[in-house]
């Protein structure tokens, strides 16, 4: 049996179909329709994410108030402009589609007949390529014209997606915070405490705008690392700010793959020296420049939520040694009216 020859003007004829049919998809301007629907959703839900936080009692970032004034100011007067560009184009390049889609038509009725099929494929391809190109250009300009608020609305959610993780981890703390104390920053971390790394407890570090906590919170015990073990949740060691005389940062290990953070601690804390890897896809530069900022006060223009005057007095005046014993007193946590002496049972109502 004769093999039939290939038909090299079918087979062109068939590809271009295949670009006519893809090009449909396209004259609606789809991906900046869906841009614009999904920026109009998180918009929308902005307002409320920002209220949720601070409920929460997240104190930081007052910024994001005011950025989501912003955003949604400028995204009204961009929306309004590019949907009426989407339905104006979309329209032009539809007319222009069904033109070319009756020449389309017309040259599937000539498959039989190569030679001339041939002949009058240039002309539509030239149209079909122009289109295309129109319709991708239209993209371009229209993606231009939205600028960076897409990307400003996506980081801004980021940053209430990572204050949401902070507040989530406060909340499952196993140790109480202090009273009137606001937390600023969240990471997962390993404190390098033996310099092995093999026991090295990991967790999360936390920075308030008092101290620097670093909590063990993870599974301890696991055969092959991966079956069984325990979990194991408690503080490990907490400074006051005060006492951090320097922080220091380094990207350590392959590629500076590590995150490190460096402290030099001042007389009165725990230790004198302490090591910690920031994990998460957190940058350790990032966390030392805000330690170094909450320590030196400039941090204070970022609250949203003032401290209570009534109750930062109560802590001034709070005693630091009980009036029986002279035993010193444990600091004031949040929520407590009241001081007990681990050494003489003393109450001591604030």
């Amino acid at each position: 049996m004769t093999t039939p020859e290939p038909n090299p003007s079918a087979a062109a004829h068939e590809d271009m179909q295949r670009q006519w049919k893809e090009l449909f998809e396209k004259i609606s301007l789809p991906e900046i329709s869906r841009t614009i629907t999904d920026t109009s959703d998180k918009l929308h839900k902005l307002p409320e994410q920002i209220v949720r936080i601070r409920q929460r009692g997240y104190v930081f970032a007052s910024y994001l108030e005011q950025k989501r004034d912003v955003l949604v100011k400028r995204w009204d007067d961009i929306k309004r402009n590019i949907q009426s560009a989407v339905q104006s184009e979309a329209e032009t390049f539809r007319t222009e589609y069904n033109r070319i889609d009756s020449l389309m038509t017309d040259l599937s009725r000539l498959l039989s007949n190569p030679a001339t099929l041939e002949s009058r494929m240039p002309p539509i391809r030239q149209r079909i390529q122009e289109l295309e190109d129109r319709v991708e250009a239209t993209e371009r300009k229209l993606k231009a014209d939205l600028g960076s608020l897409p990307s400003d609305t996506d980081q801004t959610l980021k940053q209430l997606s990572d204050i949401s993780w902070y507040l989530d981890q406060k909340e499952e703390a196993s140790f109480k915070f202090l009273a009137n104390e606001a937390l600023f920053l969240a990471a997962k971390a390993e404190w390098v405490e033996t310099g092995k790394g093999k026991n090295d407890p990991d967790g999360i570090l936390y920075l308030t705008d008092q101290r620097l906590v670093f909590e063990q919170k993870e599974t301890v015990g696991k055969t092959l690392g991966l079956f069984g073990g325990k979990k194991a949740q408690d503080l490990k060691w907490e400074v006051p700010l005060h006492l951090v005389a320097e922080v220091k940062a380094e990207n350590k290990g392959l590629f500076g793959g590590k995150d490190m953070l460096y402290f030099t601690l001042k007389s009165g804390a725990p230790f004198s020296q302490i090591t910690v890897e920031v994990k998460g896809g957190v940058a350790c530069k990032f966390w030392a420049a805000q330690i170094q900022r909450m320590i030196s006060g400039n941090t204070k223009d970022e609250r949203a939520i003032q401290p209570d005057a009534e109750a930062l007095e109560a802590i001034k005046k709070a005693p630091t040694a009980c009036p029986s014993c002279g035993g010193t007193l444990p600091m004031l946590v949040a929520g407590q009216n009241q001081i007990d002496c681990m050494y003489c049972g003393t109450v001591i109502r604030i």
